[in-house]
């Protein structure tokens, strides 16, 4: 198996992984979300991390607001924009979340050494890292 071909499976067990998933939102952005609440977390900082086109983002934060996991509130800066923040319910479903994932993932990983597991993470980082870089270079 050469890299390319390992790289997909990867993405393909993640993918698998998500459709497990009992709730289908998008999680990623609501975690994102959480991460950024406390300064407050504009739409078009989602769509820069998330690398995605900012109407995505808007998508994904109406469903998001519909479900009652993320409200938005004027922001005291400036009255024309909003921030978002993770309701009680979105805290829980994120809560909910990391416990299914980290079960799943630990039970796929139960004979691996902990050597293993943080070369894995390690590399697995250095990867996503390298990977943005470059293609923020290549699109500069």
């Amino acid at each position: 198996m050469n890299l390319l071909e390992a790289f997909h499976d990867a993405i393909k067990a993640v993918r698998v992984l998500k459709q497990r998933h009992p709730v289908q939102a998008p999680l990623g952005v609501l975690l994102a979300i959480r991460r950024r609440e406390s300064a407050g977390c504009h739409m078009k900082e989602l769509a820069s991390e998330h690398a995605l086109d900012p109407s995505t983002i808007s998508r994904s934060v109406a469903a998001l607001t519909r479900a009652g996991l993320v409200e938005r509130t004027a922001d005291p800066l400036d009255g024309r924009a909003s921030t978002l923040h993770v309701t009680e319910s979105g805290h829980a479903l994120l809560d909910q979340t990391q416990t299914f994932y980290e079960a799943r993932i630990s039970a796929a990983l139960h004979d691996w050494t902990p050597e293993e597991i943080d070369a894995l993470t390690t590399s697995l980082s250095r990867l996503a890292h390298d990977l943005i870089t470059q293609e923020e270079e290549v699109a500069s």
